[in-house]
């Protein structure tokens, strides 16, 4: 029985299981924190995805403010299509195709806002015009007309409200021979003169179309009539009857009239009188209001609607 060896109760087996109830327990302090912070991530990471859901869904419905356009600094596209426009039919009407030259150039006079651009046009278009009108090529602005037996050029012209020497233009006819059966070119109606006192400007219009636009001198003060008159003395080289009387002859530089003369009256109003469109060798008057309430235009212009129009022209004025 002494063989036999029993360990004390407090010997070192004791200790060894003590360290091992120290390990069980820190396992599972260690564990349990580590379980208590997944636990508590996981209850926290659903509302963080609600959150966000609902910011989600709230954007979704809202609608998404609207975008202004950015205001461009490129001038209007048009603009270059007009001057290349311009360009074309200058080059056209250089060409001799002057109908096709006058036809872009309306285009350009109708779209473009550039003032400079649009009185160019319609100067470049008035001379094609007027070349165009005054040649024998038919236009939709002349008709023919066969010369009847009996026929001379002053009854022909009155006939159809138009002057002898504009027969004699276009037609291509020096002197009054004519021969029955022949035709000859003629307005296709009578002109009207279309003054707007705004602009200063006067228009020749043939059967509703402007043939071409000049710019005039008008009265100082508003002193132009407005209205509707009728032409009534056609005069080259006339003599100047100023208002405080007598004559200042044709030539003198005192004479305000210029190389052509063409009275109008409203036969409704006769105390409306003494006003006419007459010329001027001062081009500074044009544009302006400069005259004692006639129309002033270029020697030059007046000249040109002197073989325009006959006598008993309809003159509109309005502003």
């Amino acid at each position: 029985m002494s063989d036999i060896y029993v360990r004390p109760y407090d010997s070192g087996g004791r200790g060894s299981n003590k360290g091992l109830l120290v390990a069980v327990l820190l396992a599972f302090v260690v564990g349990g924190g580590i379980w208590w912070g997944l636990s508590h991530r996981a209850e926290k990471e659903p509302e963080s995805d609600v959150v966000k859901t609902t910011e989600s869904a709230q954007e979704a419905s809202e609608p998404m403010p609207e975008k202004k356009p950015a205001k461009s600094t490129k001038p209007a596209a048009v603009q270059p299509d007009v001057n290349r426009a311009f360009t074309k039919a200058q080059a056209l009407i250089r060409s001799g195709k002057l109908a096709e030259g006058s036809t872009l150039l309306e285009d350009v006079i109708s779209t473009t806002t550039d003032a400079k651009l649009k009185d160019n046009a319609l100067r470049v278009q008035g001379r094609a015009n007027m070349d165009l009108f005054l040649s024998d090529a038919p236009t939709d602005e002349k008709k023919s007309y066969v010369i009847q037996p009996g026929d001379y050029l002053d009854r022909i012209a009155k006939q159809n409200k138009t002057t002898v020497d504009l027969i004699r233009k276009i037609n291509k006819i020096e002197g009054d021979t004519i021969y029955p059966g022949a035709r000859l070119l003629v307005p296709v109606a009578p002109f009207v003169i279309e003054v707007d006192k705004s602009t200063r400007t006067m228009d020749l219009v043939i059967n509703g179309t402007r043939l071409k636009r000049y710019s005039v001198g008008l009265g100082r003060h508003g002193k132009t009539p407005l209205g509707t008159f009728k032409t009534v003395v056609h005069q080259t080289n006339p003599d100047w009857s100023p208002p405080s009387g007598g004559i200042v002859p044709f030539g003198d530089p005192l004479n305000v009239l210029g190389t052509r003369w063409i009275s109008f009256l409203d036969a409704t109003r006769p105390e409306l009188k003494g006003f006419g469109i007459h010329g001027t060798a001062d081009r500074t008057s044009i544009g302006g209001d400069t005259s004692n309430g006639c129309i002033r235009m270029l020697n030059e212009d007046v000249e040109e609607v002197f073989l325009l129009i006959p006598r008993g022209t309809q003159v509109v004025i309005s502003e």
